[in-house]
């Protein structure tokens, strides 16, 4: 009895984290793209137009997304963060169906003072969107010692919720 009650409950388990992993960029829209294309992409969004981006943090999320919720420690970790590092850090929440080059939320966008693209992705991989196993911190540390990265995560999985 013990073994079909384990059975189950790992049947279970595995079912539901399964369904919470999901692909970041699942129909390629930033496969092969370079960073000044992905920037040009998103100054066109109506929350951006004619913002200055120099060191300035975006964080993009959507209301409907349940996966938000897991990311709100790492996300003020990396607010703190910014905030000493002399970023300016932006909130946009979008709508579930959006016609836009950001594949998934919760998703980041980290652009240098001369407006380049540093990082642009979700704040980390697997469940837990956690400082743990996301790459956003060491970007930032990268930065701070004088590294400019230009990183587009888009092979990622992890809890997203997948923007149309």
């Amino acid at each position: 009895m013990f073994f079909l009650w384990l059975a189950f409950t790992l049947a279970a388990a595995i079912y539901f984290i399964s369904g919470r992993l999901v692909t970041f960029d699942p129909d390629g829209k930033l496969s092969g793209k370079n960073s000044r294309l992905v920037i040009q992409e998103l100054k066109k969004m109506g929350e951006l137009e004619g913002i200055d981006l120099s060191d300035t943090i975006i964080h993009f999320t959507s209301n409907s997304c349940s996966c938000t919720q897991y990311s709100e420690d790492h996300k003020r970790d990396i607010n703190q963060q910014a905030g000493l590092d002399g970023f300016n850090v932006v909130n946009i929440h979008l709508p579930a169906h959006l016609e836009s080059i950001i594949p998934s939320t919760p998703s980041i966008l980290i652009v240098n003072k001369d407006e380049d693209l540093l990082y642009f992705g979700p704040y980390s991989i697997g469940l837990a969107c956690s400082a743990s196993n996301g790459y956003v911190e060491t970007v930032m540390q990268n930065y701070a010692k004088g590294y400019s990265s230009s990183l587009i995560m888009h092979d990622a999985t992890g809890c997203y919720c997948n923007l149309d």
